[in-house]
């Protein structure tokens, strides 16, 4: 069944919601797009974390300015995920520049390099990238150039941001587009089969071509529809949070994971505060004594009663576009948020939406309908593998940990490994070698894997086998590289000095 849209209705007017409304309207400007929600309702205060490709999809596919949204956001810049304790292994940082780590093919001494980065880099603190520097020496991304006489950024970063300041300019900017916002409460849906024939409030209905389910995990539409939903093999499933007081000097570029007995516990500075949080599995522990972990683990003057609680289910509904109901954000799936893809990933699921409808001149045909849903899958499939990776090679004394230990991974995530373990460091790999049941990793690529595998003790066989020796030319090279990174970030303003001296915010 085909059908041209001209109208959108958005139920849900947090990030999801906004983000969605305003990727249908920017690529197509014909499209009458409303969003519902009861805008008088307090705004979730938790902290968003994100990763790199935010910036591409916020200030060039939906044309964001950059500088205000610095302005009037405010967000903190991340660098890295640094899992300052992780099942007792080093420290180490998950950088957005992981590739400036990899030996680069195709030169001259890529195999010395390949030995190098294997044994020493991840050994050494004098082995750092930018973003890894970023994060060690307390800096935001942004340098003045003399060259240019302009302040510049290195671009391979994320944000953290204030779900608060961003809701409100995410509104702002709806606004301006001709974006619709309607304060009201949806308090019934009506269906035929598989369609979606109206929602409505206690005052008015609302009718659509098209109706996007944006309204988190109430799944207000998509929940009146019959759909089945495939569960991930994580029990993780609560958690707590609680904001304090952080001086802006102090201000942590990188999401910081430590783990708890029963989960994990993160980190993310916001400009306005600490954002701390304990994500935890309900069956191996009770409230009570989550709750004494994580207060005890968070530092300033907390109290159980400034502390918030949420459940959330990992999974995601098989069809996200069902008829003429699109489910976007929490609405369709949940990965625990262990590599904090959730916003990010709704994003650009609003993009790819809106391509979509463009370049088929908005006619929703069953072959729109399974493309995009085919993408949906193979995104929340491969954030759950890269999630499951983390704990396949986990290691503690509790129930939790021992049993995640023995978590049930895809055959996606066993092809990689084994490929880790037979040729080592192969950033060429190719995850379709040979298995057409194979899809695209999407956002984790081979070499995401690797790194995580490497620094929770992972063995390759390639390398116990092979050593193919490290000249002392390419050793001096390496650190005389590295050495200038360190040089170069020395320079970068911290997120102080930005702020209030650069801006004068």
């Amino acid at each position: 069944m085909s059908d041209v849209i001209d109208g959108v209705t958005i139920v849900g007017g947090g990030d999801a919601g906004l983000l969605t409304a305003l990727a249908l309207d920017r690529l197509n400007p014909d499209l009458a797009v409303e969003v519902v929600d009861d805008f008088d309702q307090d705004i979730p205060r938790v902290g968003k974390s994100t990763y790199v490709a935010v910036h591409q999809l916020l200030h060039d596919s939906l044309a964001i300015d950059e500088q205000r949204f610095v302005n009037e956001v405010k967000p903190v810049w991340k660098a890295t995920v640094y899992f300052r304790d992780w099942c007792g292994y080093p420290e180490f940082h998950y950088p957005f520049d992981v590739a400036d780590k990899f030996p680069a093919p195709d030169t001259p001494s890529a195999v010395e390099n390949h030995q190098l980065f294997y044994e020493e880099l991840y050994d050494s603190p004098d082995h750092r990238t930018k973003c890894e520097e970023i994060v060690e020496q307390g800096k935001s991304p942004w340098f003045f150039d003399a060259r240019i006489g302009e302040t510049r950024k290195y671009n391979t970063v994320a944000y953290h941001l204030n779900t608060r300041r961003f809701n409100e300019f995410l509104r702002d900017i709806c606004r301006e587009r001709g974006v619709s916002l309607v304060n009201d409460e949806v308090v019934a849906v009506d269906t035929d089969g598989d369609r979606i024939e109206r929602v409505r409030s206690k005052r008015q209905s609302y009718e659509a071509d098209l109706f996007v389910d944006a309204s988190g995990f109430t799944r207000a539409l998509k929940g009146e529809l019959d759909d089945e939903f495939v569960d991930f093999d994580l029990p993780l499933d609560t958690a707590f949070n609680v904001r304090h007081d952080r001086d802006l000097t102090d201000v942590i570029p990188a999401t910081v994971v430590e783990t708890g007995d029963h989960g994990w516990l993160w980190t993310i500075d916001t400009y306005d505060d600490r954002d701390r949080g304990y994500v935890f599995a309900s069956e191996y522990v009770d409230d009570d004594d989550a709750l004494a972990e994580f207060l005890d683990a968070v530092e300033g003057d907390v109290t159980a009663e400034d502390v918030a609680r949420y459940e959330f289910t990992s999974g995601y509904y098989e069809h996200p576009w069902q008829g003429n109901l699109v489910t976007i954000g929490n609405a369709v799936g949940f990965v625990e948020p262990l590599q904090s893809t959730g916003l990010t990933a709704n994003l650009q699921a609003a993009v790819n939406l809106s391509n979509l409808l463009s370049a088929r001149g908005r006619v929703a045909s069953d072959a729109t309908r399974d493309t995009y849903n085919s993408w949906v899958r193979r995104e929340w499939n491969s954030i759950y593998d890269f999630v499951a990776v983390h704990y396949k090679f986990s290691d503690g004394e509790t129930e939790f940990w021992q049993d995640m230990a023995d978590l049930d991974v895809s055959e996606r995530l066993e092809y990689l490994i084994e490929e880790f373990d037979k040729a080592g460091f192969d950033t060429n790999l190719d995850p379709t070698r040979n298995r057409t049941e194979m899809e695209d990793l999407l956002v984790f690529r081979p070499r995401n894997f690797f790194q995580i595998m490497r620094n929770m003790g992972a063995e390759s066989e390639f390398y116990e086998e092979h050593d193919f020796g490290v000249s002392e030319e390419v050793r001096q090279d390496e650190d005389e590289y590295y050495a200038g990174v360190t040089d170069e970030v020395e320079e970068f303003y911290t997120t102080r000095e930005l702020y209030k001296g650069v801006l004068g915010l």
